[in-house]
């Protein structure tokens, strides 16, 4: 079994970074991966870029970090004064030291998608992995069924897709039903094998959806042997067990029961399964750091404390 925590979203925002680093070394993770967006809005890229360099496995490009490099695409008024300023401080000259040139050069050659079997990972959406949203009203079945938005998102993916952009959490799978993280029992859900779905893991440094707190999820996975099979009826009936000394007494219902339980435990703990985190962290010193760079606009620190 591994444990991932993905993050995305980061968009300059040190404090709310450090927080959910600080929450992760709480969760016994294997790895960090993040699905992109360490630059934009804020006031700290090149402190966001260093310890994401320094702490995820591997990191996607998101639109706001393919900005640096062309004319952003379909960027408001804040979005784009705060790229054109981080680009003045980020991007190298003839007399920059190393390390500027070094971590330019990484951030372009990011890749906004990652694949793993039939996992995939990008920033924005399995059909367009650096511009297309995925939003909950996308999934939203008003009588009419599925909108063919929807349909033709799922059809871009085989099974499992982890992905950030809307900075808005929660999980839809082929009913068409989006589930907010306060909707699961613990925030958690188990994710079926043979139903497509869609994960999107919310915002470290600018959530959107009314609640200010910075947002991450843990991706729990038991890597399949195509060899073997684990079902949670694993323990046959005790009318079915042969009577030989290696097995128990089969009138003994308390032990067969405490080995079925056992035995769907164990099966229900290799189901895949995704559990979002919710961070609270300094607020207000976050939008003093805003506040700082007179380049950016005040909304963006605003926005902080409201969570949209």
């Amino acid at each position: 079994m591994s444990r991932r925590a993905i993050i995305s979203d980061i968009h300059s925002n040190l404090v709310a970074l450090e927080a959910v680093l600080e929450d992760i070394k709480t969760q016994n993770v294997d790895q960090i991966v993040c699905l992109g967006d360490v630059c934009g809005y804020g006031p700290q890229p090149i402190e966001c870029v260093d310890r994401i360099r320094q702490t995820a496995a591997w990191t996607l490009k998101g639109n706001h970090d393919e900005a640096l490099f062309i004319e952003p695409k379909d960027f408001g008024q804040n979005a784009r004064a705060a790229i054109e300023w981080q680009k003045t401080i980020m991007e190298p000259h003839a007399d920059s030291p190393p390390e500027q040139v070094q971590r330019w050069q990484w951030l372009n050659s990011l890749s906004p998608k990652y694949q793993e079997k039939d996992v995939v990972f990008v920033h924005a959406s399995p059909r367009d992995p650096l511009y297309e949203y995925v939003l909950r009203e996308d999934f939203h079945d008003a009588g009419l069924g599925p909108t063919q938005r929807a349909k033709d998102i799922f059809a871009a993916m085989d099974w499992l897709c982890f992905c950030g952009h809307s900075h808005r959490p929660g999980v839809v799978s082929e009913d068409f039903h989006w589930y907010l993280p306060g909707d699961l029992e613990g925030q958690s859900t188990i994710i079926k094998r043979g139903f497509k779905t869609i994960v999107n893991v919310g915002s470290v440094g600018q959530p959107r959806d009314q609640i200010p707190s910075a947002c991450y999820c843990l991706f729990d996975y038991f890597q399949r042997d195509p060899k073997k099979t684990t079902s949670i009826m694993a323990v046959p009936h005790p009318d079915d067990r042969k009577s030989d000394n290696s097995m128990p007494d089969p009138t003994d219902d308390t032990r067969f029961g405490e080995e079925l339980e056992k035995a769907r435990s164990t099966a229900l703990m290799r189901l895949p399964r995704v559990t979002f985190r919710r961070v609270e962290y300094n607020i207000p010193e976050a939008q003093a750091r805003f506040r700082a760079v007179p380049q950016l606009p005040d909304g963006l620190a605003r926005r902080l404390a409201e969570g949209k």
